[in-house]
């Protein structure tokens, strides 16, 4: 199932978004027009964020929004209809970021039932690119793309692992894909567009700029050769108005629905790195490779294999003595190994039993348990009542504050 969500509202978590391009399935409008005292109000998916905001205090999740919509049966039935893209192109930043908030996207049912990753880029295509809401709440994600994040106005915070980054206007910041990190915008008048480029399609088509000695071909190189190691590069620029201006084409693109999509996709992205690498003044660049202070390395790495890595296997990685190794993460992290990754597990394990409804086995399964008694008991110790108890008491609490 597709659904055709209106982007009434604002900046959008990105890794719930899923976009098809198959426009024949059966659409919701995240845009709503209804009666109230005869003045026709226009709501939409950052109307319902914010109003959830305004009721309880707390940020919301986006899917939860999506399910609120969803279950209001606020949704447009049929196609929206083609948009006249070239006009939006030449508006001015102020208008062109009022007018896309009219837009239709879509969303697929899967997002409804969020796993920790999932597939981002629509299956017949090889790149995509989004556009974050603002005032979700934080979640640490991944995705199985390279994701480049362009702040086309204002600030974010990038959250890599264990570090913070704030991103400024004109910022690049391109992770490898499978990089554990979140995105928030620090503000309503911050735009983030992000890109998402499938591994194969970059292998594909953008192999000429391997070839190349610069940071971008640099960084690639070392990623699509060592793809588990978890990196990101950060690039800023002057935020030309070239560089603006292709991203809007990039994003515009989403909404033709024609037989050249794709090819011009490859072709404004690439002309994209060159704006980039003649305009950017300083980079970053971030790996385990990195020198630094014995513990970044080591708990990024246990951040990113937590259920699976053991100590051993660490030491042997890092050539460390074992005990020498549960020092540096006890004086680092105020735990030993074993509170760290149960720590780690039990963290996801409360997002699958809030935003899902999988099963106490899959959940167990998911968060590296061999079994579900095991799971059970290590819940009920860290957390103080059973996993059942707890995602009933948390729905009843949603329902409470929003009983719709």
């Amino acid at each position: 199932m597709i659904y055709y969500l209106s982007f009434e509202i604002r900046p959008f978590l990105i890794f719930y978004t899923f976009y098809y391009f198959l426009y024949k399935r059966p659409v919701i409008e995240f845009s709503i027009e209804y009666d109230n005292d005869n003045h026709t109000i226009k709501e939409g998916i950052q109307d319902h964020i914010e109003e959830y905001h305004r009721v309880t205090g707390e940020a919301p999740d986006f899917p939860f929004i999506l399910h609120q919509i969803y279950t209001q049966k606020h949704y447009l039935k049929e196609f929206p209809g083609t948009i006249d893209t070239s006009s939006l192109i030449r508006l001015e930043d102020d208008d062109f970021l009022k007018e896309i908030r009219k837009l239709y996207f879509y969303f697929s049912d899967k997002i409804l039932h969020i796993p920790e990753r999932f597939d981002i880029v629509p299956p017949n295509a090889g790149l995509t690119v989004v556009y974050q809401f603002w005032g979700c709440k934080d979640f640490i994600h991944l995705h199985d793309c390279f994701e480049i994040d362009y702040v086309y106005r204002g600030q974010c915070e990038l959250t890599f692992l264990v570090e913070q980054q704030i991103l400024t206007e004109g910022d690049f910041c391109i992770l490898s894909p499978f990089t554990r990190h979140n995105v928030t915008l620090l503000n309503k008048d911050s735009y983030i567009f992000p890109i998402y480029i499938k591994e194969s399609t970059f292998s594909k088509l953008f192999f000429p700029l391997l070839s190349s000695d610069d940071i971008l071909s640099d960084f690639f190189r070392k990623i699509l050769s060592s793809s588990e190691e978890a990196n990101y590069l950060l690039i800023k620029t002057d935020a030309s108005c070239e560089i603006k201006d292709l991203v809007k084409k990039l994003f515009l693109e989403n909404f033709r629905y024609d037989n050249y999509v794709e090819r011009c996709n490859i072709y404004w992205i690439n002309l994209l790195f060159v704006y980039v690498l003649r305009s950017y003044h300083i980079y970053q660049q971030f790996s385990y490779y990195k020198s630094g202070p014995d513990h970044i390395p080591i708990v990024r790495y246990i951040q990113s294999h937590y259920k699976t890595v053991t100590l051993p296997i660490l030491a042997e990685r890092f050539h460390y003595s074992v005990p020498y190794l549960s020092k540096i993460i006890k004086e680092n992290t105020g735990k030993n190994f074993t509170q760290l990754i149960k720590t780690l597990k039990m963290k996801e394990a409360l997002e699958y039993l809030e935003k899902t409804d999988l099963s106490i086995e899959d959940i167990s399964e998911k968060t590296g348990y061999n079994s579900a008694d095991h799971f059970y008991r290590v819940f009920k110790e860290y957390q103080g009542i059973s996993p059942q108890q707890y995602r009933k008491e948390f729905l009843k609490k949603r329902a409470e504050n929003f009983p719709w």
